[in-house]
């Protein structure tokens, strides 16, 4: 595991997390109305947006097989293999580490670095690591696996939820048909200093529901026959029960925390009966039935389609479209042939089915277009998606996504503000970048292959 410390104010080049306040005395910040008028018709005339200067300050490492970034340092997995850590201000080397082959894998969670051990490496079960940022020495080791960021007691930091098997074997096996249960014990653990804020044993036969959208308050566990508990996720303790008849018979499609919800997803012969709950206390809202668009691939018709949290409201997304529900009523907002790329408080980002590279930036409200950007892709992230400043800004965590438009070897690089949709051209690069994150007035990427290379970003 990695403690990344404390993030320190910098000059402007070097952290700045927004621009500074507008006066009434300044001439040249009251014309912008007029310069975004003039930068959106450059937009949607040629897909392009206006230029700026990016300073390259070099290559960090070469032949990288791994590559991430947490709010405080980079990492690069080498193939030796060793595991190295650069500052995000200078570039330079803080330390490296040597791995065992195959012993583990960085591991991002809460904006903090961690490392993952596989079972029968460091113990027999799965083990997590944190190292000091400073030096790479072990700061602390738990066994378990972590599966979801949960929120922390007011003022303390975010957690992470871990399960860790009772009854291991090593090596590995896979469990018999109709084996019974093994033991399991889940804990919550401080995601800054590795103590444990509460651990029980998990009943038998019981099912975990985490949220996918960081920092939630409340996990879910339900049994056999459909007893259903909602638990706080700073105590662990159950906050409220209900059966549900949805889950008495077995195995739904899907079970899963959806902002406040938990939705529950039954295939049915005439369609996907989507079915809310709130979790505060546990209660039924609402169903909906919601049918695919035709045709519909098998694998829909067998598994059903996927309800997530995007912003404000719930996604469908599925093979040919994506459909907004209202979460008070479950009635759909809108549908569009479009593919989910990001999703943000005020907008959601979203490629073209018909054009990989046209990138829509989407009114939540109304399903109308803001912004339409041809030969443009989202730049896949090398961060886990969250800020240590805000975990639950944007609804996941996200603030902005990178998109990039690509020409001969270089690439134009552009920010979108997912809570406004602006758009804010940030420069040239070169070569083009396979996976990005940006921290303040750096921009680190894996580039050519296997390259991480840094930039700093006009002020």
């Amino acid at each position: 595991m990695i403690d990344l410390g404390e993030l320190k104010p910098g000059p402007a080049d070097e952290i700045d997390f927004g621009l500074p306040p507008a006066t009434a005395g300044d001439a040249s910040r009251r014309q912008w109305p007029i310069v975004a008028v003039l930068a959106l018709v450059v937009v949607l005339a040629t897909g392009s947006l206006p230029a700026r200067q990016i300073e390259e300050m070099g290559v960090l490492a070469d032949h990288t097989v791994g590559f991430v970034a947490d709010r405080n340092a980079l990492y690069a997995l080498r193939d030796e293999p060793a595991l190295t850590a650069f500052d995000w201000r200078t570039g330079e080397v803080r330390w490296t580490k040597s791995m065992a082959p195959d012993s583990g894998q960085v591991y991002l969670a809460a904006d903090r670095a961690y490392v993952r051990h596989r079972p029968c490496t460091n113990t027999v079960g799965w083990s997590l690591e944190r190292l000091d940022p400073n030096t790479g020495e072990q700061a602390w080791m738990r066994s378990g696996a972590p599966v979801a960021v949960m929120g922390g007691p007011p003022g303390k930091p975010p957690g992470l939820l871990v399960v860790d098997e009772r009854s291991p074997s090593c090596p590995p096996v896979v469990p018999a048909r109709n084996a019974p249960q093994t033991s399991v014990r889940m804990s919550g653990l401080d995601a800054e200093t590795g103590v444990i804020r509460w651990a029980f044993e998990m009943p038998e036969g019981g099912r975990l529901v985490a949220s996918e959208v960081p920092a939630s308050q409340r996990f879910v566990i339900w049994y056999p026959g459909g007893h259903t508990e909602v638990r706080d996720a700073s105590t662990g303790a159950v906050i409220s029960g209900l059966d549900l008849p949805e889950l008495a018979d077995g195995p739904p499609t899907s079970v899963r925390i959806v902002g406040a919800l938990l939705v529950i997803v039954s295939v049915r012969n005439d369609g996907a009966l989507i079915t809310a709950y709130a979790m505060e206390p546990l209660r039924y809202l609402w169903h909906q039935l919601f049918r695919s668009a035709e045709p519909v691939p098998i694998a829909e018709l067998a598994y059903g389609p996927v309800v997530v949290a995007c912003g404000p409201m719930l996604c469908v997304p599925n093979w040919r479209d994506i459909a907004v529900l209202d979460p008070a009523t479950g009635g759909q907002l809108w549908r569009r042939p479009i593919q989910l790329d990001g999703a943000g408080s005020g907008v959601l980002v979203a490629r073209d089915r018909g054009d990989f590279m046209r990138i829509r930036v989407v009114d939540w409200r109304t399903g109308r277009d803001l912004t339409d950007l041809r030969g443009w892709g989202v730049v896949p992230t090398a961060t886990d998606g969250t800020d240590v400043e805000d975990v639950t800004a944007a609804g996941v965590g996200a603030s902005h996504v990178v998109v990039q438009k690509p020409d001969g070897d270089t690439s134009q690089i552009a920010r979108i503000d997912l809570r406004t949709g602006e758009v804010t051209p940030l420069g040239t690069v070169s070569p083009i970048p396979s996976r990005c994150a940006m921290r303040g007035q750096r921009l680190s990427c894996l580039a050519d292959g296997d390259s991480v290379h840094l930039w700093r970003l006009p002020v």
